[in-house]
């Protein structure tokens, strides 16, 4: 099974990388941000780039709008202002040549639904610059179950014409509970985003976004703390709660009370990893794409070896 790993430098993140470098198809490292010069902040790893060469395993480095706290206006900017975009576009094309990586990702979150045409016009460009340079291009999208210009978060997303100008699209097919409690992802949820997305964006272009994380809500508070599979199960097992797996949803869950505030922890482990695969053939998937390395269930690995 191809599939593709997110990283970022967290606590047992190299570890996991090193001892399942030679598992992995291709690894996305979250490394490079955009300025607002149209230049690239280089946050990336010598230690990942020598474990990567020494296992053979390709790095599609992503180009992310996180290294500003003003993400929304950044990224307008560089997309409207025609000199801007195209400096950037200049800069993403040699930057790949330079490090010699085979692809790139784009991972652009909060544009502005009114930028909708210069991200297609940017990815357009881009698209043509890389692959003038023998380069594979690779974008994050966003899920959903529609084409809606006006939404806040996806609507300058328009996969009709971004399936167009990239060889992967990569669909985030997660975070269907944020603000209040609930899955991560569904199963029901995964469907309806990859009934829509295979309309719009042919099915071999598509590698299924999976999360392997979890969240804690705190009742009363509108953001949840991300938790991974072992934290997860650490705080379950710690406090005493019982983990129920819900047939519905394809995920575990549960609750605990500390300090008088009630907790709700939704989270991703083998079993509905599991659950998901059957979806790559159904909707003729080329693979998966997860976030992140580290923050897994150890016997997802058990279950790509088998796969």
């Amino acid at each position: 099974m191809d599939n593709k790993w997110y990283f970022d430098i967290a606590p047992g993140a190299i570890d996991d990388l090193s001892e399942h470098a030679r598992d992995i198809t291709t690894l996305i490292p979250f490394w490079y941000g955009v300025k607002s010069d149209g230049a690239l902040a280089d946050m990336s790893s010598q230690e990942v780039k020598n474990i990567a060469l020494q296992n053979n395993l390709p790095i599609f480095p992503i180009i992310h709008n996180y290294s500003d706290p003003k993400k929304s206006q950044l990224i307008h900017d560089l997309l409207s202002n025609i000199p801007l975009r195209n400096t950037l576009i200049s800069n993403i094309t040699n930057l790949a040549l330079y490090n010699n990586y085979p692809g790139i990702n784009i991972d652009f979150e909060f544009v502005p639904p009114e930028d909708r045409n210069n991200l297609n016009a940017f990815m357009e460009n881009l698209y043509s610059s890389l692959k003038n340079a023998g380069k594979i291009v690779t974008i994050s999208l966003p899920a959903e179950i529609e084409d809606n210009p006006r939404h806040p978060f996806s609507g300058a997303f328009q996969y009709s014409i971004l399936g167009q100008f990239t060889d992967q699209a990569y669909i985030l097919a997660y975070d269907e509970h944020f603000s209040n409690p609930g899955p991560i992802a569904s199963i029901g949820f995964v469907r309806s985003v990859l009934n829509y997305a295979v309309t719009a964006i042919p099915s071999r272009k598509i590698w299924l976004g999976m999360a392997v994380y979890g969240y804690d809500w705190a009742e009363g508070s509108n953001y949840p703390r991300t938790l991974s599979y072992s934290q997860a199960i650490e705080t379950a097992k710690n406090l005493g709660a019982t983990i129920i797996y819900d047939e519905t949803a394809q995920e575990s869950t549960y609750t605990y009370t500390i300090d008088s505030t009630k907790h709700t922890v939704w989270f991703e482990d083998a079993r509905s990893f599991q659950a998901k695969l059957p979806l790559l053939v159904q909707y003729n998937l080329s693979g998966i794409a997860a976030w992140r390395l580290g923050q897994e269930d150890p016997n997802i690995w058990n279950i790509i070896r088998g796969s």
